[in-house]
This record gives C-alpha cells, sequence and structure tokens, in this order.
C-alpha cells in the first residue's frame, strides 16, 4: 500500500514543482525620456498592486507626468489627469505598511497621499506614486530622520486637536508662537513649533493614545548607510513596489530643473507597461531575490 502512495504521489509533486518554477510575474516598466525603470510590485501589498496593474494594462498611466522632483529625496508622478486619462481618480487605497520587510531605500515605489490631518488612516492617493531617489545616512542622520518621522506624526495629531477648538491651553501656546513670527520676521517659527509638538506628546497620547516611534532595525539601518533611501517615510507611506532595474533613470530624472513648486521646468512625461517573467528569469537578468 505505501508503495502505490509513493507511486501516485510522486507525479503530483513533479507537477507541482514544474508549474511554480513557470508561474509568470507581472514587472511594471516606466518608459522615460531619461530611460527606462523596470520595477516589481509586492504581493505582500495586494490592494496597491492590483490597483496599479490596473491601470498600468487599462493604459491610465500613459503620458502622465512626472509633476513634482527633489533632488536627494524623491520623484512623483501619477497623477492620471494629466496624461491620456484627463481626469483623476476620485477614490484611495487603504493604507498597506510591511515595515518589516519593505523601507524607503532607493528605487522603492511608494503610494502618494493627502497629510494626517486630513486623512488619519493614511490611506493612499488612487494613482499617484512616487520613486525613492533618497541618500545615504550614518547612525546620527537617522536619528535625525526618526525624530523628523515622530514630528510629521505628531504634526497631524496636534493640527486635529487644534482645529477641535477642544484644547485652548494648545491653541494658546500655538499663536503665541504665530504672533511672535508676525512681530519678527527672523523669527524661527519651525523649530518653536517643533519643540512645542514634542512637549504636547503627553496631551497628544492622552487623546490618541502611545505614539512611540519603533526606530530603525539593523537589516534598515545597512540598507540605508549603503544604498540610501529617505527613511523619515517609513510607516507613513506605503511602499508597494522597487526598482529593479533601471536606478540610474531616477538620478537623471531628479537632477532635472524644478521651479519653486519643484515641478520640473520641461515637461517629463512617461509610458507604463506590463511585461510577465519567471521569478527564475527575473532572478538571473537583473538578480532580485523574492
Amino acid at each position: 500500500m505505501s508503495m502505490k502512495i509513493k507511486l501516485i504521489l510522486l507525479p503530483l509533486l513533479t507537477v507541482f514543482a514544474f508549474s511554480s518554477c513557470t508561474e509568470k510575474e507581472e514587472l511594471v516598466v516606466i518608459e522615460t525620456p531619461y530611460g527606462d525603470m523596470t520595477a516589481v510590485l509586492f504581493d505582500e501589498t495586494p490592494i496597491h498592486k492590483e490597483n496599479f496593474l490596473r491601470l498600468a494594462n487599462s493604459r491610465s498611466y500613459d503620458s502622465v507626468l512626472f509633476h513634482r522632483v527633489i533632488e536627494d529625496f524623491m520623484i512623483q508622478t501619477g497623477d492620471v489627469a494629466t496624461g491620456v486619462a484627463q481626469k483623476a481618480v476620485d477614490y484611495t487605497l487603504a493604507a498597506e505598511f510591511v515595515p518589516e520587510k519593505y523601507i524607503h531605500k532607493k528605487g522603492a515605489l511608494a503610494a502618494a497621499r493627502v497629510g494626517d490631518a486630513r486623512n488619519p488612516a493614511k490611506k493612499s492617493s488612487g494613482s499617484q506614486f512616487y520613486i525613492v531617489d533618497g541618500t545615504t545616512f550614518d547612525e546620527e542622520g537617522l536619528a535625525a530622520r526618526a525624530r523628523r518621522r515622530q514630528y510629521l506624526k505628531l504634526y497631524g495629531y496636534f493640527d486635529r486637536m487644534l482645529k477641535s477648538k477642544r484644547f485652548p491651553e494648545l491653541t494658546e501656546k500655538y499663536y503665541y508662537h504665530v504672533n511672535k513670527l508676525e512681530e519678527d520676521s527672523t523669527y524661527d517659527f519651525n523649530t518653536a513649533q517643533e519643540n512645542l509638538i514634542f512637549q504636547s506628546l503627553p496631551v497628544i497620547e492622552k487623546e490618541f493614545g502611545p505614539q512611540p516611534d519603533p526606530g530603525y532595525e539593523s537589516w534598515a539601518k545597512i540598507i540605508y548607510a549603503n544604498e540610501g533611501g529617505a527613511p523619515h517615510l517609513d510607516c507613513e507611506y506605503t511602499v508597494f513596489g522597487q526598482v529593479i532595474d533601471g536606478l540610474e533613470v531616477i538620478d537623471r530624472i531628479a537632477a532635472v530643473r524644478t521651479d519653486e513648486r519643484d515641478r520640473p521646468t520641461s515637461e517629463i512625461r512617461m509610458n507604463v507597461k506590463v511585461i510577465k517573467m519567471t521569478k527564475e528569469e527575473i532572478e538571473a537578468q537583473f538578480g532580485y531575490i523574492f
């Protein structure tokens, strides 16, 4: 009886192994005047992956502008109203944070979104995304980025508390600094506001619960020190893909001349297409390990 079971199971295992090897992965190719970028999309962010592939396959991303570019930070695109669709999407996507695996390293694809004050759930734009250019960080630099990340999170809560008008003491302290700036244009309002928000942490936590900052894992520190990225955005914006070929294209676009709104002075448009390859082919051609 055991011999028969072995004879039956062996072909099934062979078929399964063969099918898993030949299963195709969907890659996206972002074509630009400065070269092409090829990216994988993560299975662990299924909402964003499905949405991006749907927009790409429907050609909604064709001729869309890179409308915001900041060197050593990121290049942003995806406003489909600037392309052939000529109409913006009217939906958002639930956040999908996977910080234990995916971070804002160079080449990361991440979803744009509106700020915490209007969007406390950190929902993503239905179409706009950015690609991280970034820079490298040592331990001191990462500590500063962690503080910046914490500040951005707390600022969203602080702003909501001000608008609720239920916290007169915070409002009074805030407008004290606003008035100081009106009296003296050299007054360092940004630093004063940052200090006020951190000093207000007990009140914020009483209203919204504990707000610890997770810091950075050792593996992430190595990546940020050697490959670079934008660490202060981790756990704030959904990372849903990674450029695996064409990182130099990010640098070229990030270096273009921009205006005071960080918009390129000369239009840069993209087309996006979807190609399929097996994991083995991707690993062999691009060196990307799943």
